[in-house]
């Protein structure tokens, strides 16, 4: 099920206005979302175990335009190629690089991949590209998908990886964060930040996702040390960001959390502009998808179960209040999402997507 619930940064309370970037539309997807890119206009999500990928526009009202299915994949990373105007998807379950076009074609990039051995992907402007495999092992790939090198470095279990021009790597292991040269020599590092995830912004800047201490962050290319704080849970409610993706068209920043993809702007105009989400347009979309919502709990095997166990004959119409008038409780970080409450004989079944 890929149903999902759009919330304008209206509909999310928070301590104190974020004067850093503009949350301009939260998504809330029924399975844990892995990643997201962005491409001419669209976004593109990965969520936990899918063999698909959603296609959202990237404006508003951020409807869900198309599901790109691909046999036996599993979705680890995702990420544009601008060299090459696509979208690349690194699937753990076929062992390789899948590549997406403007028609939303699929093709292969990179195939040969070890499946269950995958973890991370990022790709340069230059459109190479860098895969973290188990046992941190880090192998690059030149534009055309030829490999260029394969090293082991020596961090344990790392997560993720960028290149650092053709000097280095940026690695992290979800404790720390390390700048390390091509033959394997430390340069510096960064223990005050539990990165897992890391992305470059325009200016050369990193954007890490600090999940220990659930923050994404910005920090100096050359020294790791932290810019500037940019989330926080306290008060943006990002709880554990684990996928970050920094768009290079916009500006642009997509984080994954839990069941959550947040679209911010580092430009406050843009809360008023094409990509902001009207709150009509979240009333709407809501409506619809709790009706698909509805159709798909009730014909659900574990529901149906549910209701021979209780012996009792389910009819929607006596549920009070309607599904699509079920008010969305939302609280910073922990509860956000889309709550269904089914009363049976006087219990409150919670379903969260």
């Amino acid at each position: 099920m890929f149903l999902s619930s759009v919330r304008s940064a209206h509909d999310v309370s928070v301590d104190c206005e974020n004067s850093d970037v503009h949350l301009l539309v939260r998504i809330v997807s029924a399975e844990p979302v892995v990643g997201a890119a962005y491409l001419l206009g669209n976004i593109y999500v990965i969520t936990e175990e899918s063999p698909i990928v959603l296609v959202y526009t990237g404006h508003s009202a951020y409807n869900l335009i198309q599901p790109i299915s691909v046999e036996g994949m599993i979705a680890v990373d995702i990420a544009t190629s601008y060299f090459h105007v696509c979208v690349y998807v690194l699937d753990n379950g076929n062992g390789r690089v899948s590549r997406i076009d403007r028609k939303h074609d699929v093709t292969t990039f990179i195939d040969g991949l070890e499946p269950g051995n995958l973890l991370s992907m990022s790709v340069n402007s230059e459109g190479r590209v860098t895969i973290v495999q188990k046992n941190s092992r880090i192998v690059t790939y030149d534009k055309g998908g030829n490999v260029l090198g394969d090293r082991i470095v020596p961090v344990e279990d790392i997560l993720h990886a960028v290149e650092d021009g053709k000097q280095g790597f940026i690695v992290c292991d979800g404790k720390r964060i390390v700048k390390m040269t091509n033959d394997k020599k430390e340069v510096c590092r960064q223990d005050e930040v539990g990165c897992r995830y890391v992305d470059v912004n325009r200016d050369g800047d990193l954007i890490a996702c600090d999940s220990s201490r659930h923050q994404i962050v910005k920090l100096n290319p050359a020294t790791l040390q932290v810019i500037a704080t940019l989330l926080t849970l306290d008060r943006d409610g990002v709880e554990s960001p684990r996928h970050v993706r920094y768009v290079m068209e916009n500006g642009l920043m997509l984080v994954s959390w839990m069941h959550f993809l947040d679209v911010y702007s580092f430009r406050r105009s843009a809360t008023q502009g094409y990509l902001a989400s009207p709150d009509q347009d979240i009333r709407n979309q809501r409506i619809r998808e709790a009706s698909e919502l509805e159709s798909e709990i009730t014909q659900s095997s574990a529901f149906l179960q549910l209701m021979k166990a209780s012996e009792i004959d389910y009819c929607v119409t006596q549920f009070q209040p309607p599904l699509h008038e079920v008010h969305c409780t939302s609280s910073v970080g922990k509860d956000l999402g889309l709550c269904i409450s089914l009363k049976i004989l006087g219990r409150i079944y919670r379903v969260n997507v």
